[in-house]
C-alpha cells in the first residue's frame, strides 16, 4: 500500500469512527430528558408555587387558631370635660349612651367638670367544652387539604408532562419517517421524469409522482406544526426556551423490557395522591361539622378588671373651678368574676347547621368513591391496552418487512416497465403506513404503561427505570 493510499485509508477510518460515535450517542447535547422536564415543571410552573404559598398561609392560620386560647387584655385611658346631671332609673346603653356618675340633684347644673379614667380589663374563655380543640383540628385539616392538593397537583402535572413528552417522541419519529418517505418519493419522481422525458412512460405518471411528493411534503408540514406547538406548551410548563426542547430517544430500546416486567397493581392504592386529596377534603368537612356542634356548648369565662379615676367634682356636690384638679387619680377599684354562658335558643339552629355540614361531608366521601372507581377503570383499561400493545408490537415487524419488500419490488418492476405508477405509489403508501403503525403502536404502549403507573400510584417506581 502506498503512503498516499495509507493516509487516505486512515482518514476514512477516523471519519467513520467519529460518525459512528456521534450516531451511537442518540442524544443531542442540548436535549432535555423526561426527568429534567418533570423537575423543571414542578419547580417553575406557577400553579405549584401558588399551592406552596397556600400551604404557608394554612400554617400561619393554624398558628393563629392555636392562639385563640390566649386571654384578651385591653388597657384604656381617657380625659373628659363635661356636665354631670343624672336621675334615677335603668336603661340599656346599646354601646352608644355615655355614662354619668352621681349628679342626682333637684335641677340641672351647667357647670363643667373634668375627670379621667384608666383601666385594664382581661377576659379569658378558660374552658368551652372542646371548642378550642375543634377549631384547631379544623385548621389542621384545612392545612392537610392544602398539602394533599399540592401533592395531587404535582402528580397531575407529572403525568401531563409525561403525556406531552411521549407525544413529542411520537412526532419526532413521524418527522423522520415522513422525511424518509419524501426522499423515496423524490427518487421515484426522478425515475419517472426520466422515463417520461424519453417517451417510455405516459406524462400522467410524472403528474402522479409530483402529486404524491407534494402530499408527503404537506404531511411533514402538518407534523412540524404539531411539533412546534407541543414544544411551546412544554416551554410554558418548564420555563425552558422552546428552541432547546429536543426529545431524548435513549429510552426507546427499553420499551419491550418494561412492558414485560412491569406489573401494575390490581387494585387502586388508598395512598394515591388524588384519593388522598379527596380524603383530606372529607376530613376537613367532618372537622367543620365538629366546630359547629362545639360552638354552642357552654363557655366558662374568667374576667378581671382594674381601674383608676379622677374628677374635679368633690364631696357634697362641690365643683372645683380648677379643671386641672380632675386629672389626678383619686379612686382605685378592681373586680374579679367567673361566668358561664349558654345560648339555649340556638340549639335548633346549631343542629340544622351541623346537618348541613354533615351532608357536605357525605358528598366529599362520595366524590372520593367516584375517584376510586375512575382510577380503577383507568388501571383496567391501561392493562388491557398494554396487552394489546404487546401483541401489535409482535406483529408489526412482519407487516413492515413485507411492506419494505413490496416497495423495493414495485420500484424495480416500474423501472423495468413491468408495472404502472399507481402500483408503485400504493406500495410506498403501504410502507409509510407500516412505519407509521409501528410508531403509533410504540406510542400507545408507552402511554398505556404510564397510565397504568399513574392509576396504580407507581410512577415513582417506573421513572427511575428511564434515562
Amino acid at each position: 500500500m502506498s503512503k498516499h493510499n495509507f493516509v487516505k485509508h486512515c482518514y476514512a477510518v477516523c471519519l467513520c469512527l467519529l460518525t459512528a460515535s456521534h450516531g451511537f450517542a442518540q442524544q443531542p447535547a442540548d436535549s432535555f430528558s423526561l426527568h429534567l422536564a418533570i423537575s423543571r415543571t414542578l419547580q417553575h410552573y406557577p400553579a405549584m408555587q401558588a399551592k406552596q404559598a397556600q400551604i404557608k398561609s394554612g400554617e400561619a392560620n393554624l398558628t393563629d387558631v392555636k392562639h385563640d386560647w390566649y386571654p384578651a387584655l385591653r388597657v384604656h385611658e381617657q380625659l373628659d370635660v363635661g356636665t354631670d346631671n343624672s336621675i334615677y332609673g335603668s336603661y340599656f346603653t346599646m354601646g352608644m349612651i355615655p355614662s354619668t356618675s352621681g349628679g342626682i340633684r333637684e335641677k340641672n347644673n351647667n357647670q363643667l367638670m373634668s375627670g379621667n379614667i384608666a383601666m385594664a380589663q382581661m377576659q379569658w374563655e378558660v374552658y368551652n367544652f372542646g371548642a378550642y380543640a375543634s377549631r384547631t383540628e379544623a385548621a389542621r385539616a384545612a392545612l392537610n387539604t392544602r398539602k394533599s392538593d399540592l401533592a395531587n397537583t404535582g402528580n397531575q402535572l407529572t403525568i401531563a408532562i409525561i403525556q406531552d413528552y411521549l407525544e413529542l417522541l411520537r412526532l419526532t419519529a413521524l418527522q423522520k419517517i415522513t422525511a424518509d418517505n419524501i426522499k423515496r418519493t423524490e427518487a421515484i419522481q426522478r425515475a419517472v421524469n426520466a422515463t417520461v422525458k424519453y417517451g417510455l412512460k405516459p406524462g400522467v405518471d410524472s403528474a402522479v409522482a409530483a402529486a404524491e411528493l407534494s402530499k408527503a411534503r404537506l404531511n411533514l408540514l402538518e407534523i412540524n406544526g404539531q411539533y412546534n406547538r407541543l414544544r411551546i406548551e412544554l416551554a410554558a410548563f418548564t420555563g425552558i426556551d422552546s428552541a432547546r426542547i429536543i426529545a431524548d430517544t435513549l429510552n426507546e430500546a427499553k420499551l419491550e423490557g418494561l412492558l414485560a416486567r412491569f406489573a401494575p397493581q390490581q387494585a387502586v392504592a388508598a395512598t394515591h395522591p388524588l384519593l388522598q386529596f379527596y380524603q383530606s377534603q372529607y376530613e376537613q368537612q367532618k372537622a367543620l361539622e365538629t366546630v359547629i356542634r362545639k360552638a354552642n356548648l357552654p363557655k366558662v369565662q374568667l374576667m378581671a378588671a382594674g381601674w383608676m379615676r379622677g374628677s374635679s367634682g368633690e364631696f357634697n356636690d362641690y365643683y372645683n373651678k380648677n379643671l386641672w384638679s380632675g386629672l389626678g387619680y383619686k379612686r382605685y377599684n378592681y373586680l374579679l368574676g367567673l361566668g358561664i354562658t349558654y345560648n339555649f335558643t340556638d340549639l335548633k339552629r346549631t343542629r340544622e347547621k351541623a346537618a348541613t355540614q354533615r351532608f357536605a361531608a357525605d358528598a366529599a366521601a362520595k366524590e372520593q368513591e367516584t375517584m376510586t372507581v375512575k382510577l380503577q377503570q383507568a388501571m383496567d383499561e391501561a392493562q388491557s391496552d398494554i396487552a394489546m400493545a404487546q401483541q401489535r408490537l409482535a406483529e408489526i415487524p412482519s407487516q413492515l418487512k413485507a411492506a419494505q419488500a413490496a416497495a423495493v419490488q414495485k420500484t424495480a418492476l416500474y423501472k423495468a416497465g413491468l408495472t404502472n405508477i399507481i402500483e408503485v405509489t400504493n406500495a410506498l403508501f403501504l410502507l409509510n403506513r407500516a412505519e407509521t403503525d409501528l410508531i403509533q403502536a410504540r406510542d400507545a404502549a408507552w402511554k398505556a404503561l404510564f397510565r397504568a403507573a399513574y392509576a396504580g400510584n407507581t410512577l415513582q417506581a417506573l421513572l427511575p427505570e428511564l434515562h
